[in-house]
């Protein structure tokens, strides 16, 4: 399955346009027969009140009497449902309510989205959600207050307020409402100290207004994170509505159930008009990232316009004006895993049976004057990606560790088996391989109760392999497979990770021979060793150990 996460692409497409833009490349592409589930997605700005009415239970549209942001009047939208009242800010107070021509944080006010606030009383709610985002002011929030009225502020009393937002600004200095998001709104050089003088100014107001309702201990709303947000909307719902922040991202991929859906999927596109430094930091595309990242799935960013450049947790960039129809084409095309299958129809016939249930196997140890040889079998999610994931042997112990948690936690099922020393020198190494190979996939299928349809081995030898049920599994041998097929890689990990925990082990009770360092490997600290002491129980007497 292909995801489809997009935000929208400010000015230009909403993310259910963009989302139905990227769903037509892809079929034009070639990918005729894949599923394509879409999700637009907001973060608390423009396009978070669809959202909500799309995916919040009971979730209904009503329309009030209000404000744009030079005061004229108009009827805005805002959701109810038997407890809540979302109130997108944007519907009222935000850019997307003027011309471009009239963008003029002096002028502008938040007047409209306190007479929201009034509104929303008249449905009896426990919370009101605001999502903050997309605003056209930088009053502070005075316009709401002035709206509501100090004398009704004890009307929000009992209702939890929240603030959905993705920014982390203070309300003043320089990275704060007036410098950070002035511009944007239409203030230029000249008019910003113009701007931060009257912000300072409300400040002493407002602490004076708190004072009079109270709330003494709300005087630090101008320098809580996130108090900036919305030209400084968001201080002023915490100093008093005593409203508390939530994180847009994270509210609506709850509501949708995000994570389950990045899970079930083999990679995600997202998209944004503008993709820069400030996307990674708490917006939609940067917190999907992250989100995709730990679930370990591919994530690809289509923009109008990237000052970005690329990022460790985005696998490709595209733009939409250039090479997106090139780039989508690439990402999904419908023979994806003919990378590291080229043969398939060998295996299943002329159908691609679909490829079912993929092991990979691999070994750790083939060489090694000492200790056992250890496998792992390997049944990855459809899609898992990690940047990390790759040969065994090309990582560092610290990475290997790290990697290995990962797939403990997110393979669909995994097994590990070793072969003793002794056995080894009973059968020899290739033997003693294929049958730690096969012990793990055995291992599969009683832990996990899973069979693979497909077995594919790091390497060039194997035995044919039988299911508990007698079944014959096919099986595709792999030469270099550890850093071509994800499945083998993360065996390749297991195998390696779990023979150095075991060397480590016995380098414990037999610290002669500097297993610790070389886990057994016929390095000349270890040749001068068994010179010295001789052989311990754990070497293999048939290797040339002097």
């Amino acid at each position: 399955m292909i995801l489809l996460v997009p935000d929208k692409f400010k000015g230009t497409f909403t993310a259910p346009q963009i989302a139905e833009m990227f769903r037509d490349a892809i079929r034009r592409s070639g990918n005729t027969s894949e599923e394509i589930v879409s999700i637009p997605l907001a973060d608390g700005g423009e396009g978070s009140l669809d959202v909500f009415l799309q995916n919040y239970p009971g979730a209904s549209e009503v329309w009030v009497d209000t404000k744009d942001p030079l005061m004229r009047g108009i009827v805005a939208p805002m959701a109810v449902s038997d407890d809540t009242v979302f109130i997108e800010m944007a519907r009222c107070c935000g850019l997307i309510m003027i011309d471009q021509s009239e963008r003029n944080p002096l002028k502008t006010t938040t007047y409209g989205l306190g007479l929201m606030l009034l509104a929303a009383l008249d449905y009896s709610p426990r919370r009101i959600i605001v999502g903050v985002g997309g605003s056209a002011t930088n009053d502070g929030g005075r316009g709401m207050i002035e709206a509501v009225g100090l004398e009704n502020l004890h009307r929000f009393d009992d209702i939890e307020v929240q603030v959905a937002c993705d920014a982390r600004n203070p309300l003043t200095g320089p990275h704060g409402a007036t410098y950070t998001y002035g511009p944007q709104k239409g203030a230029d050089e000249k008019m910003l100290p113009v701007l931060e003088q009257r912000m300072l100014e409300w400040v002493d107001t407002a602490r004076e207004w708190l004072h009079q309702i109270g709330h003494d201990d709300r005087f630090d709303f101008d320098t809580v994170p996130g108090g900036g947000t919305a030209g400084g909307t968001g201080a002023a719902l915490y100093a008093f509505f005593r409203a508390k922040p939530v994180h847009g991202f994270t509210m609506f991929s709850e509501m949708v159930s995000l994570k389950d859906k990045i899970r079930a999927s083999r990679m995600v596109i997202t998209g944004e008009g503008c993709l820069d430094a400030s996307s990674m930091n708490g917006k939609l595309v940067g917190s999907l990232a992250e989100m995709c990242e730990k679930i370990c799935r591919r994530l690809y960013v289509i923009s109008g316009r990237n000052t970005l450049g690329s990022h460790p947790s985005i696998c490709d960039t595209a733009l939409l004006a250039t090479d997106f129809e090139e780039k989508i084409g690439k990402w999904c095309r419908a023979d994806w895993r003919s990378d590291y299958l080229p043969s398939e129809g060998a295996l299943f016939g002329d159908t691609a049976a679909g490829y079912g249930v993929i092991a990979g196997c691999d070994e750790a140890g083939r060489g090694p004057l000492a200790g056992p040889v250890y496998a792992a079998a390997v049944i990855l999610p459809e899609g898992f990606y990690h940047p990390l994931l790759k040969d065994s042997k090309k990582m560092t112990a610290a990475q290997r560790e790290t990697m290995c948690e990962i797939i403990i936690n997110e393979a669909v099922a995994w097994g590990v088996a070793s072969v003793s020393a002794a056995e080894i020198d009973r059968i020899n190494i290739l033997q003693a391989s294929i049958k730690a190979m096969q012990e793990a996939l055995k291992g599969i299928r009683t832990d996990y109760d899973i069979a693979p349809d497909l077995i594919l081995v790091d390497g060039n030898r194997f035995k044919p392999y039988y299911d508990t049920d007698g079944r014959r599994i096919p099986h595709k041998c792999i030469v270099k497979g550890d850093d071509k097929v994800p499945e083998i890689s993360a065996a390749s990990i297991l195998a390696k990770t779990y023979r150095d925990k075991f060397m480590l082990r016995l380098a414990e009770e037999y610290p002669q021979y500097g297993w610790a360092h070389n886990m057994g490997y016929p390095t000349e600290e270890h040749r001068a060793a068994i010179r010295l002491h001789g052989l311990s129980p754990y070497h293999r007497k048939s290797f040339t150990v002097k």
